[in-house]
């Protein structure tokens, strides 16, 4: 009973069209807010998630899954019997997941194939111990070898190990010092950033050989702090991005940055620091759409009592496609706290993301998974994208458009009314038919109050089937 009342009031929260309603994702809540975690995807939808906490034990717990809640492996205990927390994973090769965690002070690991079945067993990956952060970041070259970060007594170390074999190359980065790094592998360069002094970002570039190309470059100055959260991948042309959370010398507050460098001289090619206005930020993540001209961007947000997963799209030289929205808003909600976002993307582009849920009725908190179709924004065009389900389809008379818009109802079918929602998924006006399939839209809301800028999805119902199309106000 405990269980489906979870659910519940899981289900009573907004989330943004083309986003699905959350899901828990274990079979046991946890008594800790910051219950670390990860998620990789083989495949098109098979989601690997490794999580802390497992069973209410400080251990990890392991299971393979279908978007919507189906069991493919089932909920195992992949650490020792031991003190084990602070998870992390990579994908190999694209069809196998790489899984990593602390137990006391050494890092132990475990390969599993695209069913979850074990490839390399629990063993013993790094033995030395950490300073104070102990989680290994990961990334896979295309010989299956893992390129690891993670910090020692002497700064900040890059390991590559062969799974199931042990460590092959060694080097701690000049001038670094414990706490923060992130790696990306992107052909026969790796990419780290890391903390080279206190509040000071920097980037260094690595080959295969382990060789360093590109000595340390300073990302970015002027910072009171820089906290130990980032994210990195890379773009088509082979650039490195990265997506931080810092705070500026003078400035109340923290911002999110988006940071490009060019992978041949290392300079910086774009910084773009995104305000968010009388909200606090954790957890930045950036992941690749396909062909990496774009970016999805995604943090978790709250204020006092309101709690937010937000969304959006960039360009690789740093513009908003999509500027930031909720895709999860909790603002309504009686929540103890998110945290933890961590998320992952497909070959297609469908994002997969977990977070940790509070929940008043345990005392304690979930772990969830939502996931956001690609088909609801188009990453190659400026115009929008009509998602067309059978027995009709949605059309714009223009897009984008100034002060009014026609949308034409094709097919067998016509709904009675069609629903403009506005970017956080918010109900804004409800459209009458002027006939012929029509339906006339004046750019106001239901008061007739002119409403802003933007991207609008446009929806309608009809036997049990729904139709979208997105169109743009100028």
């Amino acid at each position: 009973m405990l269980f489906s009342l979870v659910l519940s009031s899981l289900f009573l929260m907004t989330h943004a069209p083309g986003w699905s309603a959350p899901i828990i994702t274990e079979d046991m809540w946890s008594y800790s807010s910051q219950q670390h975690k990860s998620i990789q995807v083989t495949g098109t939808d098979t989601l690997h998630q490794a999580w802390g906490d497992f069973n209410q034990e400080t251990r990890i717990g392991y299971k393979v899954y279908l978007p919507d809640g189906t069991v493919l492996f089932p909920e195992t205990m992949i650490s020792n019997q031991a003190w084990s927390g602070y998870t992390t994973s990579c994908l190999v090769n694209k069809d196998s997941v790489a899984l990593f965690w602390r137990e006391g002070a050494p890092a132990w690991h475990t390969v599993r194939d695209s069913s979850g079945a074990e490839l390399v067993p629990t063993s013993l990956l790094i033995p030395d111990s950490y300073v104070s952060r102990p989680r290994v970041e990961a990334s896979s070259d295309s010989l299956g070898r893992i390129h690891a970060s993670f910090e020692i007594s002497g700064g900040v170390c890059y390991s590559v190990f062969e799974p199931g074999v042990g460590e092959v190359f060694r080097d701690t980065i000049p001038g670094s010092i414990h706490d923060i790094s992130n790696i990306c592998v992107d052909g026969n360069r790796v990419h780290l950033v890391y903390l080279a002094d206190f509040a000071l970002p920097a980037y260094i570039q690595y080959d295969l050989e382990g060789s360093i190309v590109i000595p340390p470059v300073e990302l970015v100055q002027g910072l009171d702090f820089f906290t130990h959260w980032s994210s990195a991948t890379v773009d088509s042309d082979n650039n490195f991005c990265c997506f931080l959370r810092y705070s500026r010398i003078g400035v109340t507050g923290c911002v999110l940055s988006f940071i490009k460098v060019d992978s041949e001289p290392g300079d910086v090619l774009v910084l773009k620091e995104i305000e968010t206005p009388g909200l606090i930020t954790s957890y930045p993540t950036i992941l690749p759409c396909p062909g990496r001209d774009t970016f999805y961007l995604m943090w978790l947000a709250h204020w006092q009592g309101e709690h937010y997963v937000y969304f959006a799209i960039i360009d690789k030289d740093g513009n908003f496609i999509e500027e930031p929205y909720a895709a999860y808003d909790y603002s309504d909600e009686e929540l103890q706290q998110l945290a933890s976002l961590e998320a992952t993307v497909n070959d297609d582009g469908d994002v997969f993301a977990i977070w940790g849920q509070g929940d008043v009725e345990v005392g304690g908190y979930w772990i969830v998974m939502g996931w956001f179709d690609h088909n609801w924004v188009s990453n190659e065009e400026t115009t929008a994208v009509t998602v067309v389900t059978e027995p009709f389809s949605l059309a714009a008379s223009s897009n984008p458009f100034t002060e009014s818009v026609t949308v034409t109802v094709a097919g067998s079918e016509v709904p009675p009314e069609l629903v403009v929602y506005d970017i956080t998924g918010r109900a804004v006006r409800r459209l009458s038919g002027v006939g012929d399939g029509s339906f006339f839209w004046d750019g106001c809301d239901s008061e007739g109050n002119e409403l802003p800028a933007g991207a609008y999805n446009i929806s309608g119902s009809c036997a049990g089937v729904t139709a979208t199309t997105m169109v743009v106000k100028l």
